[in-house]
């Protein structure tokens, strides 16, 4: 087994960004997750699952232009809906962000914003059994990993077998410790990922499992885990459990 792909999503709920290598940080993916939309009046963090409100984001995307200080707003660039390119620290990104999702929102470096786990792994195995009909790499785009596994020995949803277990790439050592439960999210559209009503249907049709132990069964694809071992992975490396 080997890493195929690599993603961070420098801002919450917005479409990531594809890398050869990373730093597997305590905390997570150097560079990921550091953003957030916040409402202006409440002060509440935008989330996609807020799909009434929020879903337009998924078809944003955000990276990074240098890995010095991802806080910096200067290395931020965003993509909106309709292809404006704006960077973090242009003057007007919050009226471009506001106007986006109609009512007023800022652009702010936050704290991690994990609803889970810092890290989350789908295997392309997994994907491919659902029989999307969208090509692989399209259809693990609204699944939102962070590491993409090949594994192209096995089929299936093999990562299920990693819960419990260490997981050794590159440098570091990550602990899988519960099956990643899907909700409304993987129905909507991410960029060039077209919006399935019957996905998340389709996913309780093929893998409703607990998703931790003793749990009540779940429509689950991937798992999320810790990073007992921070280090550095990079693309085509293998993929170790222990």
């Amino acid at each position: 087994m080997r890493i195929d792909q690599v993603w961070r999503y420098p801002v919450k709920s917005f479409g990531g960004e594809r890398i050869d290598a990373a730093a597997i940080e305590s905390d997570g993916v150097r560079g990921d997750h550091l953003w957030a939309l916040v409402d202006a009046e409440t002060g509440n963090i935008a989330s996609a699952k807020r799909f009434r409100r929020y879903g337009l984001l998924l078809t944003c995307s955000a990276r990074l232009l240098n890995d010095d200080d991802p806080r910096d707003p200067a290395s931020l660039e965003l993509t909106l809906a309709d292809g404006t390119v704006v960077r973090g620290d242009d003057p007007e990104v919050d009226d471009l962000l506001s106007k986006l999702v109609g009512h007023d929102v800022r652009l702010e470096p936050r704290d991690r914003t994990y609803d889970e786990a810092p890290v989350h792994l789908v295997s392309r195995s997994a994907v491919e059994a659902l029989g999307t009909g969208d090509p692989t790499d399209v259809a693990l785009r609204r699944f939102r990993p962070q590491l993409v596994v090949d594994t192209p020995d096995t089929t299936g949803f093999v990562e299920d077998e990693w819960v419990g277990r260490r997981v050794s790439v590159g440098s570091a050592v990550l602990e899988p410790h519960k099956r990643t439960a899907r909700c409304v999210m993987v129905t909507l559209p991410h960029q060039e990922v077209p919006a399935r009503r019957d996905m998340l249907r389709e996913v309780m049709t093929l893998h409703q499992v607990p998703n931790v132990p003793e749990g009540k069964p779940m429509p689950c694809i991937g798992v999320y885990a810790t990073v007992p071992t921070p280090g550095d992975i990079t693309v085509g490396d293998e993929v170790r459990i222990g």
